[in-house]
């Protein structure tokens, strides 16, 4: 089974482009803090499809707190010669969690566990299906 489910803010704006087929993709990083080790971090790199994509290029800027769902996916490149790896979430749902003027209401200013604000209702995307071609995407 391939699940993954974070909960984070995001690190920047989201880059919502669309591929050659016409269809929506959205690249975003998070900023998910580490249990029991305050002021720590990992920072998930994600990507979303159609409609969820363009959800998230609409209303989400950086320091925005989201819940995503997805599953992880490894993809191998070569860069100068050199073979790389990376790792990418592939995500399926996100949920909103705080309003939209509490991300701009908050102290966000790179400290993760100040400034939250109450958590308003999630609004549920879509799930995503996988109607792609691999090598439409640029990753």
């Amino acid at each position: 089974m391939n699940l993954v489910i974070l909960t984070g803010r995001l690190t920047r704006d989201p880059e919502l482009k669309f591929g050659q087929s016409g269809k929506a993709y959205s690249r975003f990083s998070l900023a998910v803090d580490r249990p029991f080790q305050k002021g720590e971090a990992d920072f998930i790199n994600c990507v979303a499809f159609g409609k969820t994509a363009e959800l998230i290029g609409e209303y989400l800027r950086k320091g925005r707190k989201v819940g995503v769902q997805g599953r992880i996916q490894m993809n191998r490149y070569e860069m100068n010669g050199e073979k790389r790896t990376s790792y990418d979430v592939l995500v399926d749902t996100v949920e909103f969690l705080e309003s939209k003027g509490g991300a701009e209401d908050s102290s966000y200013a790179g400290n993760y566990n100040e400034g939250y604000q109450r958590a308003a209702e999630p609004v549920k995307s879509a799930p995503v299906g996988n109607d792609f071609e691999d090598d439409e995407f640029p990753f």
